[in-house]
């Protein structure tokens, strides 16, 4: 009766620990495909999406249906890794009814000055930009990096260093697609967030081990994980030996 109430206590800890964090961490972790189109189920839902770079033109891009009207937010976090300190991506939103953007935001041409101009050239027509973005058909919204309020998650115990955001009440009823690039084609981590309404079920609980280790893992923290998982493991062993023994 008592391992009972124990085993329930433990329970309803864990439980209250996973449903009563603030509000603005409560995102639910998710991992998008490196080529293609990641497709986020709910504009309104509270996403992020853990994703790296390699350094090569890479683009990373994602979809979502919604409405006329609707209320959308979209953010950027790098993790608080060494040599990231200073990392940054651009994030831009494209869709039905937003206003037409230069193909310079690509390339770099929409540099304010001519040596910034002459810098970005450098690297001119080397993103790899999605076939379907017709910027003669369909508008966007450009917000480059900029340093905002950082981020800790308590679920997972981790730091961010805050970057953009982007909110905006969606002019048009459609698909909407969101990129996210590095203009300097510079290696590192990202993770964006989307939506923010919390919803979680029980069965959330089953997932969250496995949020857990996924993020430390992105972390890079594998062999510190490992070493306490070899502890935990050691210790159970050795309790249950000592027990058999008595």
């Amino acid at each position: 009766m008592i391992k009972q109430i124990r085993i329930s206590l433990l329970s309803f800890i864990f439980m209250a620990t996973f449903f009563l964090v603030p509000k603005a961490s409560a995102h639910r972790p998710e991992k998008g495909v490196e080529s293609g189109l990641t497709m986020i189920p709910s504009p309104t839902v509270s996403y992020a999406y853990y994703q790296e770079f390699d350094g090569a033109s890479d683009m990373h891009a994602y979809a979502f249906e919604a409405q006329a009207g609707q209320f959308f937010h979209a953010g950027i976090n790098i993790p608080q890794l060494s040599g990231l300190e200073d990392y940054g991506v651009t994030l831009a939103l494209f869709g039905p009814g937003l206003p037409l953007v230069d193909e310079g935001i690509f390339t770099g041409s929409h540099a304010h000055t001519d040596q910034e101009r002459a810098d970005s050239h450098m690297h001119a027509g080397t993103i790899d930009i999605p076939a379907w973005l017709d910027l003669n058909e369909i508008g966007g919204i450009v917000v480059e990096s900029q340093r905002s309020e950082d981020f800790f998650e308590p679920f997972t115990q981790t730091n961010y260093w805050g970057r953009q955001v982007l909110e905006l009440n969606l002019p048009e009823s459609g698909r909407y697609y969101l990129l996210v690039w590095n203009p300097e084609q510079e290696a590192g981590k990202y993770v964006l967030d989307t939506g923010r309404e919390e919803v979680f079920g029980p069965a959330d609980l089953l997932r969250f081990p496995v949020w857990w280790v996924n993020t430390r893992l992105y972390f890079e923290q594998g062999p510190a994980l490992l070493g306490a998982l070899s502890a935990l493991f050691f210790g159970i062993a050795g309790i249950v030996i000592y027990r058999r023994r008595r």
